[in-house]
């Protein structure tokens, strides 16, 4: 008979809680929002060992590991017009940092990011940086040192990459929030 009461209460309650989500919408209980969004990761690529760059024919492979072991990369885009070289990361020089896999440089040596969630690149130097979103509607311009900007949702087919207009500058790290 106890037996029966408690898996009685135990039905009860689950219906509850189902008829809670089904009364207050997906991803809330009783008011209160439950994220079951996307988790979000980080990732940072700076001058540390940890973070590998590899010439690959005109392009360099920028590529770090995280923290669940999967190695990722960005993209050095190198010209032949060295009036364009205004970026230098780890003492390499190339035009734009670009955030896919530009010309299959990563191939066999790293994974492009899927979904981009946000960036924060540090760099000295030049302060007119900006990133090129390819068929999207806005530009992100005028992009401060260390700033963090998330909330964003960046795909690879954006094409997206940082650049400068004149100038120069010394990227030290740039960080890249994502989610899988």
């Amino acid at each position: 008979m106890k037996k029966t009461i408690i898996a009685s209460l135990a039905v009860i309650a689950s219906a509850a809680v189902l008829g809670t989500f089904a009364l207050d919408g997906a991803g809330k209980f009783g008011g209160v929002r439950v994220n079951a969004g996307i988790k979000e990761y980080s990732v940072t690529f700076d001058g540390s060992e940890s973070t590998t760059i590899e010439k690959v024919g005109d392009h360099y492979a920028i590529c770090t590991t995280t923290a669940a072991g999967n190695k990722v990369g960005v993209v050095g885009y190198y010209s032949g017009n060295a009036k364009r070289h205004r970026l230098t990361f780890s003492g390499e020089n190339f035009c734009d940092l670009t955030l896919f896999n530009l010309a299959n440089t990563l191939a066999g040596r790293a994974y492009e990011f899927s979904a981009i969630t946000g960036f924060a690149i540090s760099f000295s130097g030049e302060e007119d940086m900006w990133m090129n979103l390819e068929g999207m509607d806005e530009q992100i311009e005028e992009i401060e040192s260390g700033k963090e900007y998330k909330g964003l949702s960046i795909a690879p087919s954006g094409m997206p990459s940082f650049m400068l207009m004149e100038g120069g500058a010394t990227v030290s790290s740039l960080t890249i929030w994502y989610s899988c």
